[in-house]
């Protein structure tokens, strides 16, 4: 305890030892409903990539009713490479999955207590209590108690969107200490925690680090530190150097996937704004989903103490102004970007979205609550810093009745609505497994194929013309491979999508293929198809990189080199 104590430790064991009920229920054997139900699905997958050395994975084979889908060229996969590790070293998928909302909810804890005690405690003073480690532990807590944390967890499953709430504290503790500091480890750190943000949800990215930036500028002209400009536009470069290779083939390759699923019918923003009550009052929560007006069984609330205590942050930044104009003026600029985040959430914000066509990738705006959840409980801890600077015992009892106050409010929401007594073999078998190929079938599908497979893909390849005896035949995660007996010229369609990427070889030699072969079909899906000459051969199908793939993997090679660099 005394080395805790002079270390600073004690506050941080603390603020965890806290998050455990946000978790404990995923403690037992088994698994619980979610609406996106694919995140075991997806860990299954990547570890078939990680077993055929598919690195980066892009191609999955299930995915598609088992034609084979390019899903983690678009969909980010960072977090089911870690899940994809857990199994590989033993751990059932199911588990994996809840020991990543475990960790990810450690995570964010943590990296919310870091970046908050290096603002608050910039001078080090010696003090065994620190009100400014104070104010990090109760700013932990806050970002940690928030309904929209729960509903990513126990209704939606949103595994990648929950583990965002790890990077938004590290870019901003990252650009900080750039600021600040100048030190080039931390125009690393600046660099992955970017990079990670990226591939780990595009869109969460998208509508944070423009608030990300807002912050650098305001530090730079509050601190007057311009000569560390550069420095952080190195990092954010890198960072996105890191990242692309993911992001270069999701601008570039989207155009040879379907897309409009994910505008369209329920992920149409316009039904999904959230009135003044479901944002400011309403603590109600639910498993249900988000729908049209304000009856959405699904707690679409920014957490009322945190509306609350970032409130008065900003009234208390009034009093001290005189004393301390920085501050004051940080907190201003962060409230102004707080009620802008507000107002993209409500309906009297439809005109933007109609005119900045970018947004509606989005598809629900109140997936703004991410961004307030940060900024709130920022807020939030400044009010304890300024309570606490004026009398620290004042400062001590505010936090105490905020950690009641979510704990009351908000502690019960962090549990499943049901609980599935199953194994990884029961979620990968029978019915569970037919279900999970053909969720969100349409989302990404190759765009050779005009609708979705409506029958599980085949084993074996089809012959169209000539016949052909098969010797033996296997899939892999972004291969097809086999060997065949021709007795006579013959056209083979494969079970699987064709994209570009993709190469038939016969005897290792490259052949010419094509897709539009439909014949017996009842719409085109768009599969590989090729000619075969009569005697015995060995096929293959494989998905290669493009050239844009290539050098977005050499984009990411060097940044990465250039960011180990820059960190020794």
């Amino acid at each position: 305890m005394h080395t805790f104590l002079k270390k600073g430790l004690i506050l941080p064991f603390f603020a965890i030892i806290l998050t455990v009920p946000l978790f404990s229920a995923l403690i037992r054997p088994g698994f619980f409903p979610m609406q996106d139900d694919l995140q075991a699905f997806r860990v299954e997958q990547m570890v078939k990539c990680l077993k055929d050395f598919q690195i980066p994975c892009r191609w999955i084979p299930d995915m598609g009713y088992q034609y084979g889908y390019p899903q983690f060229n678009f969909y980010p996969p960072s977090v089911f490479y870690l899940g994809g590790i857990l199994n590989l070293t033993g751990i059932q998928i199911i588990d994996a999955v809840k020991i990543l909302f475990i960790l990810g909810s450690i995570a964010s804890t943590a990296t919310m207590f870091i970046f908050l005690n290096a603002f608050f405690n910039q001078n080090q003073s010696q003090e065994k209590f620190k009100i400014g480690s104070w104010a990090a532990f109760i700013g932990a807590l806050l970002y940690s108690y928030v309904p929209y944390k729960a509903a990513e967890i126990y209704v939606r499953g949103s595994l990648s969107e929950f583990w965002t709430f790890v990077f938004f504290p590290l870019i901003f503790w990252s650009l900080l200490q750039v600021i600040r500091l100048g030190k080039f480890k931390y125009v690393s750190f600046l660099a992955i925690s970017t990079g990670f943000l990226l591939i780990t949800h595009n869109l969460m990215s998208f509508i944070f680090l423009p608030i990300a930036g807002i912050w650098s500028i305001s530090l730079i002209i509050i601190l007057n530190k311009w000569k560390m400009f550069p420095k952080v536009i190195i990092g954010v470069i890198l960072g996105l150097g890191l990242a692309a290779f993911f992001t270069i083939p999701v601008i570039f390759e989207g155009k040879f996937v379907h897309l409009e699923t994910l505008k369209g019918g329920y992920f149409d923003y316009r039904q999904h704004f959230v009135d003044l009550n479901q944002l400011f009052l309403s603590n109600h929560f639910g498993y249900g989903s988000s729908q049209l007006g304000p009856n959405d069984d699904l707690s679409l609330s920014v957490g009322i103490i945190h509306w609350t205590t970032g409130l008065v942050a900003i009234l208390l930044t009034i009093m001290i102004f005189k004393k301390d104009k920085k501050l004051a003026i940080l907190v201003w600029i962060m409230g102004i970007c707080e009620l802008i985040v507000l107002f993209l959430m409500h309906q009297k914000s439809s005109l933007i979205w109609d005119k900045l066509s970018p947004l509606s990738w989005l598809q629900f705006p109140w997936r703004f609550l991410s961004d307030s959840t940060f900024i709130l409980s920022f807020l939030g801890a400044i009010g304890v810093f300024i309570i606490g600077n004026f009398k620290k015992k004042l400062g001590i009892i505010a936090g105490l009745i905020i950690i009641i106050s979510i704990f009351i409010l908000h502690v019960s929401f962090f549990q499943p609505k049901s609980w599935f007594n199953i194994s990884d073999s029961d979620k990968f078998s029978g019915s569970l497994w037919e279900k999970q190929l053909t969720i969100s079938i349409f989302d990404y599908l190759p765009i050779y194929a005009k609708f979705p497979p409506t029958q599980k893909a085949p084993d074996y390849p089809e012959v169209l013309n000539g016949k052909v005896e098969f010797i033996n035949y296997k899939k892999g995660s972004n291969y097809q491979i086999g060997e065949i007996n021709a007795v006579s010229n013959s056209i083979l369609r494969l079970p699987l999508f064709d994209f570009p990427g993709m190469e038939v070889t016969i005897d290792q030699k490259k052949v010419n293929h094509w897709h539009d072969d439909c014949r017996n079909e009842k719409f085109c899906l768009g599969l590989i198809t090729f000619d075969v000459l009569q005697g015995k051969h060995k096929i293959e199908a494989r998905f290669k990189d493009t050239n844009i793939r290539i050098i977005s993997n050499i984009i990411t090679l060097g940044s990465g080199i250039l960011v180990l660099g820059l960190f020794f």
